[in-house]
């Protein structure tokens, strides 16, 4: 099996947001980067110039300057969503920069190895077809400071290549690296400082871990970098945010997996034993030599006689939990010491006498029986998920969080001893036979780190420093993939918590007593990736498809309860993006089950009024486009002859140089001028670059450039006439399009049967009982919430309705459903004459279509389309107002006003 490459809009989008930032940069040669034997990148674009570029990209892209921290540094973040491919986007991003600027010099620095032996397999998976697409191929290498051979191609190649490196390789100090006195070296240069005489470009995968460290930091600025291009769903640093696609974003396009919450939690637990490490407190002060104490969360027996689950006074070495707590069951717990681990992770602990120990983070307790009870629910959704998806050639993985390895493969495997009890009475349940003891062993697969002894460890120094373990998870997944691959359920502790996904993950669970609120999503994101079939290719949902029933659905079973597990997701996301609906919506199971609203149809479906807006805004059109080739033709030689492009020019500093010491160079400017160069552009297919970017026709391009007289635009810079030129081809075939757009009636209408008696949905519902042709309304979005609750409390609606997926309007970019729809009634008091009016209500978070932050251009397009929809009805005119209003932020601010007095 072999991976398909997809050429994704949205993928592209982030890759030219980086290759735009470039913009006017004059392309690499021999000449111009190699020096004294070492090939670099060399970018000359003036600071001011890049902040330019970047201006028009955040501007394209609707990121406000604000969101987007420009600032002078040389970082650009690219924020993509786990899941959607961020590392084809940065290899793509290699590849399309040597192509427009003949950059060499790529490295890719991960955060541990089994993200970076995902890069290498990434570079497997894709190479032949980027190196089809692109002409050219970009060599990768692993990263190791004693292969020498290594180092000094990547130095001196003059063809494009990628290291990859983790991070703690690259910190640790390398005697090879920093000897200047080899017979080797680059003119008396260390090989680091020869590596950073390339210039390259620093590609940060997953930056947040461990990368914007003091040292790390250190470390990283030898490599002279010329740019630091940062990828990742969750940024801790941000500067130059170019490109953002949020978690909600990937969720609305179906770029990702549905997600949905099979909740596993504890009730009336008092005796449990659980017991959390809080709190610590250390003297300080003249009386330092006092011993640490703890403060603890445990079961403690309230006043009025009932249990909560409260923290503890602060507690000290002798001191019994049993009194502190006035709870019996902690009898046997007797504070025997509060230290920290120096040697290992660092993490502080509570010993008991009784030798149980606590680690702060994780919660001690008696879990067997809520992780069995976890297995057995998601052993019972894979086979689920399995019946129905192997036969279209999909195999479903099942991704297992784990405690501690010793659970797993100790003397006393407690998880493993479960999962093979639960699997085997879960096979019974399902096919009603007997599971054959070698298949309960065939479907489990586990990652975990093993010493130089040869012992499986949750070390995360021995995780880095092991490669061997990963060979078939990361170098080889595909084989997973493969429908005859025994392997179902992947164990793993935290080696896969970050970086590492498969498509076919459809369930993860999570048997583990840490409460890091920060690995949460992170170890959703394990799961997200659309699927693929036997043969490679990605299969997507239908947009038709319903709810509960797509393909891509992934299932989280946590121990805790569905309300802890959102509130914690939805935390994370805000702290990244400042608010919680950027998040991926959850739907909510309990023990498999769906947790799902009913809403049902009331007596205004009945009504005359309700019956009569029907006939009236529910009636079905066609459409045709015919577009006016001569005046587009006209338009676009016209926008492009008033394009002004910069011309190539150099930056002149004369710098006079006052002394030379052993503590450097003192220098003093002088002076400085701008000198107009002569360029020598690299050969362009004007026709067909613009062919491609804009989908027009060659004979149509041809028209378009023969009638320009800007030709001196064209000669200044190529590169950045091009870009200005599609843009401005592209926004005129948008209008010509949306001009010569006609609705035709076909006189049908969408019958009212189709508006079913009940509906089910796991979305909120806000009851309607008073005005709703329903008796609740399932909201989405925080505009549909306001704008239903709005019109509830509105005397003057007769009736309303968000608006059945059979409503549906027809346009050039997809089919259109609007959300609501509107009766409203209002008395003249002079005369007291009534008059009806009806509406169809498209809510957005912003009251204008132009709003490029607000609203998708697809949104945009489809809101101007259904506006002729609505002309053709030939109702405008007989109604005396526009019975389409839309977008619609605010419902007595930008609706009711519509309604004629």
């Amino acid at each position: 099996m072999s991976i398909r490459f997809e050429d994704l809009n949205y993928q592209r989008t982030a890759v030219a947001s980086v290759v735009n930032a470039l913009e006017g940069q004059v392309r690499n040669t021999f000449e111009r980067a190699n020096l004294y034997g070492i090939h670099a990148n060399v970018v000359d674009l003036t600071p001011e110039q890049i902040r330019e570029n970047m201006r028009r990209v955040i501007a394209a892209n609707g990121i406000p300057e604000e969101d987007a921290n420009l600032s002078g540094d040389r970082d650009i973040c690219i924020e993509m969503e786990t899941g959607t491919g961020k590392t084809l986007v940065y290899l793509r991003t290699a590849y399309e920069l040597h192509k427009a600027y003949g950059l060499t010099k790529f490295i890719i620095l991960v955060p541990s190895v089994p993200i970076r032996e995902g890069v290498l397999a990434s570079f497997n998976d894709f190479g032949d077809a980027l190196e089809q697409r692109y002409g050219f191929k970009i060599t990768p290498s692993e990263y190791d400071s004693a292969v020498v051979s290594r180092l000094k191609s990547f130095i001196e190649d003059a063809r494009p290549q990628a290291m990859v490196m983790t991070i703690q390789a690259f910190n640790a100090e390398n005697r090879i690296l920093n000897d200047p006195n080899r017979d080797d070296s680059y003119n008396g240069k260390t090989f680091l400082q020869a590596l950073g005489d390339t210039r390259p470009i620093l590609i940060m995968d997953e930056p947040q871990e461990g990368m914007d460290t003091e040292n790390a930091v250190a470390r990283i600025a030898t490599l002279n970098p010329q740019f630091r291009l940062r990828y990742s769903a969750t940024h801790k640093v941000i500067k130059n945010r170019l490109y953002r696609l949020t978690p909600a974003d990937a969720y609305a396009q179906n770029l990702v997996k549905k997600i949905e919450v099979l909740s596993v939690v504890e009730k009336n637990d008092e005796a449990t034993l659980k017991i959390e490490l809080a709190d610590i407190k250390i003297a300080t002060g003249k009386n330092t030599t006092a011993p640490p104490q703890a403060k603890l969360k445990l079961w403690r027996k309230m006043a009025s006689g009932k249990f909560e689950w409260k923290t503890s006074p602060w507690l000290k070495v002798g001191d019994n939990l049993a009194d502190k707590s006035d709870n019996i069951s902690y009898r046997d717990f007797t504070v025997e010491q509060v230290w920290k681990n120096l040697k290992g992770d660092g993490a502080w602990r509570v010993k008991f006498r009784n030798g149980v120990e606590i680690v702060k983070s994780e919660r001690g307790g008696d879990y067997a029986a809520l992780f069995g009870v976890q297995l057995h629910y998601l052993i019972r959704q894979h086979f689920k998920k399995k019946d129905a998806l192997v036969p279209k050639g999909i195999k479903p993985l099942a991704l297992v969080f784990i405690d501690k390895v010793e659970n797993f493969l100790g003397d006393n495997p407690v998880i493993r001893n479960l999962f093979r009890e639960e699997y085997a009475k879960a096979h019974q349940d399902h096919y009603g036979r007997h599971a054959p003891p070698d298949q309960v062993e065939d479907v489990q697969g586990f990652y975990f780190a093993k010493t130089a002894k040869g012992d499986f460890t949750d070390s995360q120094a021995a995780m880095a420093k092991n490669a061997a373990i990963y060979d078939e998870i990361l170098r080889d997944k595909t084989e997973l993939l493969r429908i005859g691959n025994p392997r179902e359920f992947i164990f793993t502790h935290s080696a896969l918590g970050v970086g590492w996904d498969n498509p076919n993950v459809f369930s993860i669970a999570t048997l583990n007593v840490a409460y890091d609120e920060n690995r949460k999503r992170q170890e959703i994101g394990r799961g997200l990736r659309i699927c693929r079939n036997q043969v490679g290719q990605r299969v997507y949902d239908a947009p038709d498809v319903k709810e509960g029933e797509e393909i891509n659905l992934l299932t989280i079973v946590p121990n805790e309860s569905y309300e802890t597990f959102a509130r914690d997701y939805q935390e994370q996301i805000k702290d990244v993006y400042g608010d919680a609906s950027q998040g991926s919506p959850l739907r909510r199971k309990h023990k498999g089950q769906d947790a799902r609203n009913v809403i049902h149809r009331t007596a205004r479906f009945e009504s005359d009024e309700f019956k009569r807006f029907w006939e009236r805004l529910a009636k079905r059109t066609n459409y045709t486009v015919a577009f006016d080739e001569d005046a587009l033709v006209r338009r676009a030689s016209e926008a492009l002859d008033t394009i002004v492009s910069e011309t190539y020019q150099a930056e002149v500093t004369l710098t006079r140089v006052r002394s030379v010491s052993g503590e450097g160079v003192v220098g003093e400017y002088v002076g400085g001028e701008v000198e107009a160069l002569r360029p020598e552009f690299a050969r362009l297919d004007l026709i067909e670059e613009l062919s491609e970017s804009t989908g027009l026709a060659y004979p149509t391009i041809f028209n378009i450039l023969s009638r320009i007289e800007n030709l001196s635009a064209v000669v200044a810079n190529p590169v950045r006439f091009l870009t200005a030129a599609s843009a401005a081809i592209k926004q005129i075939e948008v209008e010509e399009m949306i001009r010569a757009l006609h609705y035709k009636p076909t006189g049908e209408s969408i019958p009212l049967s189709d508006l079913l008696p009940t509906i089910e949905t796991s979305f909120p519902v806000e009851p309607t009982p008073l005005r709703g042709v329903y008796d609740g309304v399932a909201y989405e979005s925080g505009p549909e919430h306001a704008f239903t609750k709005a019109a509830e409390a509105d005397g003057e609606v007769i009736c309303f309705l968000k608006l059945p997926p059979c409503y549906r309007i027809p346009t050039p970019v997809g089919m259109y459903e609007p959300d609501f729809g509107l009766v409203l009634k209002r008395r003249k008091l002079r005369t007291s004459d009534e008059q009806e009016f009806y509406f169809v209500v498209e809510t957005k978070s912003t009251n204008n279509i132009d709003d490029q932050r607000g609203l998708t251009e697809a949104e945009r397009l489809k809101i101007r389309c259904a506006m002729k929809h609505f002309e053709a009805l030939g109702i405008v005119a007989m109604l005396d107002y526009v019975p389409y209003a839309a977008p619609v932020r605010d419902y007595h601010a930008d609706f009711k006003p519509k309604v004629p007095q």
